[in-house]
């Protein structure tokens, strides 16, 4: 076979040029410490390592989701421990509220305190988290939770019901804050018990204690007694009208003859004791815990009201803050039932929090440890390699230039 000079010099030349190549190709690998240079040096290589990277952001684009979420659920938890620790005080203060030997003075101290309390409960109700948002006024965050009428005093929601939530797994939305009104103004979904309470024009001097239920009783319903003589004997006598508070619609039983101290039989095992002597018209009402009112501000402004009101020496003033202290002190027990369950949910929510971080941080590590068998190099393979296509790469460039330097003249000398 005949070779003509040219095509010697040629493949010399793409000898060097192959080998410089290599040496090329190796020191990128080692300065980027990369095995896939470009996705054509191992395409299904890089396209796993692509899936990979994207995974190893998304798991840190969940961790710190993850961090977010547990800053405003422990901003939130704080707050909630305020507000069982206050709820608490105002109970406490409710039953020494009761004591009938305090003058109206001792009250009024009384109704200044819980005044303090209901307003430390209000501030609390306005929390916000660390870049000035409330955390308890719905997706509405630069707009306080609760606002105060400046006529009335009155407090109301000012939030909106939508939930602030936090995406921290791939399928999992997290709730990071809670409504107002979940918190403040609502008893526990699910919770059995009735609240006794006496209407605001009642002018006798009867008193009532606590609903007894008998187990399983109730059937939800809502109860009314009214007061009455019966006109044919001028006996005093009450009527029992049940309704159903989904529907309003109720019936009303016959009258019954009033004997002070007597439990009133509402029906589906519900009794009330009633004392005292009641007057035509007055009326009580016995509800369920979910159909009451309990609004924490509202239970709070009427309790301290009443407080500030004499009723020292007044035996239907007596009666009245009797009954109202009656109705708060339960009202204000399920609102810390409540705060309790939504305190509860969070600390379950935070410790979902903290499992997701474990599983996101095995995770993490798989990714991470799948990216690097894909991508890292081994240097001492690499080193090993770059050695052999220096020294190749010397040895084709050395016989390239004793290959140049021969001519038949030469070889004639």
């Amino acid at each position: 076979m005949r070779l003509s000079t040219s095509t010697i010099y040629q493949s010399g030349l793409n000898g060097i040029l192959k080998n410089e190549s290599d040496v090329n190709y190796l020191q990128q690998q080692l300065s980027s410490g990369r095995s896939v240079v470009t996705p054509s040096d191992n395409p299904l290589a890089a396209g796993q390592a692509i899936t990979a990277y994207q995974n190893l952001n998304m798991t840190e684009a969940y961790a710190s989701n993850r961090v977010a979420a547990n800053r405003s659920l422990g901003n939130e938890s704080n707050a909630l421990s305020s507000v069982v620790s206050t709820l608490t005080n105002v109970l406490t203060r409710v039953v020494q509220a009761g004591n009938g030997t305090l003058a109206d003075a001792d009250r009024n101290t009384l109704a200044t305190v819980l005044g303090q309390s209901r307003d430390a409960l209000f501030a609390l109700a306005n929390t916000t988290d660390g870049n000035g948002q409330y955390l308890f006024s719905g997706t509405a965050g630069d707009a306080a939770a609760y606002v105060q009428d400046p006529t009335t005093g009155a407090v109301s929601y000012n939030g909106n019901t939508g939930q602030r939530q936090v995406q921290v797994e791939q399928a999992r939305q997290m709730n990071v804050a809670d409504i107002g009104t979940d918190i403040f103004n609502r008893a526990t979904p699910g919770a059995v018990g009735y609240v006794a309470s006496a209407a605001t024009w009642n002018a006798g001097t009867a008193t009532f204690s606590t609903p007894a239920v008998a187990p399983g009783g109730g059937a939800g319903l809502n109860y009314q007694v009214d007061f009455q003589k019966d006109p044919a004997t001028n006996q005093l006598t009450y009527t029992i009208t049940t309704s159903d508070p989904s529907t309003g619609m109720g019936t009303t039983s016959t009258p019954v003859a009033y004997k002070a101290g007597d439990s009133i039989d509402a029906g589906n095992g519900v009794t009330m004791k009633v004392d005292g002597d009641p007057q035509v018209g007055d009326t009580f009402y016995v509800k369920t815990a979910q159909s009451a009112d309990v609004d924490m501000f509202a239970t709070l402004d009427s309790l301290v009201a009443a407080l500030k009101s004499p009723s020292q020496n007044d035996a239907q003033g007596q009666a009245a803050l009797l009954n109202l202290l009656s109705t708060a002190g339960k009202t204000l027990s399920i609102n810390l039932d409540n705060v309790s369950t939504v305190q509860a949910s969070v600390g379950a929510r935070q410790n979902e929090l903290d499992a997701l971080d474990t599983t996101g941080a095995q995770r993490k590590l798989t990714d991470g440890k799948t990216l690097t068998d894909l991508t890292q190099i081994d240097y001492y393979d690499v080193i090993s390699k770059m050695s052999m296509r220096q020294l190749s790469l010397q040895a084709s460039m050395s016989a390239f230039s004793a290959v140049k330097g021969t001519s038949l003249f030469s070889m004639n000398k």
